[in-house]
């Protein structure tokens, strides 16, 4: 049996024998956990145009709800800051989404890939809460305290914590997983 006839079996089988995806009919399914790491990708997604929404904001001043009127106002951030997180957030959402597309084939139990799932999706979010609150804080976010850039604040302490706890935790599970993928003998 096929990797790809296996994982539809599981798939049948979780989903109570029905196969009503095309997905499913084409000979490709995902898992439960595979679904929501790529839901959560989506809405990384989402997350990345309303940071370009932000972007064109304070490019213009404001919004051009009329054409030709601009309705003036400011939002927190930069250009550089809202340019930052509408493509840093895209590459957050498509490793959450690579992730979940490999990791099932990878060889970990299913107790191991909940781990790794998690943490990817903690640090696919904890990156977009960075972008997002650096803009709010004067020291961009980069340390809890003050720095060359500014005063520490709420705003600097929410963007960087997450940032910090779940980017040690993706670059340990990153190392795990290539240190388990190159010893594998198949």
């Amino acid at each position: 049996m096929s990797q790809a006839d296996a994982t539809m079996e599981i798939s049948s089988r979780e989903e109570g024998g029905q196969e009503t995806h095309a997905a499913s009919r084409a000979g490709f399914a995902f898992n439960r956990m595979q679904k929501v790491m790529v839901a959560h990708g989506v809405l990384l997604l989402f997350f990345a145009l309303l940071a370009g929404v932000g972007l064109w904001i304070k490019l213009v001043g404001g919004f051009e709800f009329i054409p030709g009127t601009i309705t003036r106002f400011d939002i927190p951030g930069t250009v550089e800051g809202w340019a930052k997180a509408h493509r840093g957030t895209p590459m957050n959402a498509l490793m959450v989404i690579a992730i979940a597309l490999v990791l099932p084939y990878l060889g970990f139990s299913r107790k191991v890939q909940g781990w790794l799932a998690v943490i990817m999706v903690g640090a696919g979010w904890a990156n977009t809460i960075f972008y997002y609150f650096a803009n709010f804080s004067d020291n961009r976010g980069v340390t809890f305290g003050a720095n060359d850039f500014g005063p520490g604040s709420l705003s600097s302490f929410i963007a960087l914590f997450p940032a910090a706890v779940f980017g040690l935790a993706s670059m340990a599970a990153t190392l795990y997983m290539a240190w388990k993928i190159l010893q594998s003998k198949d």
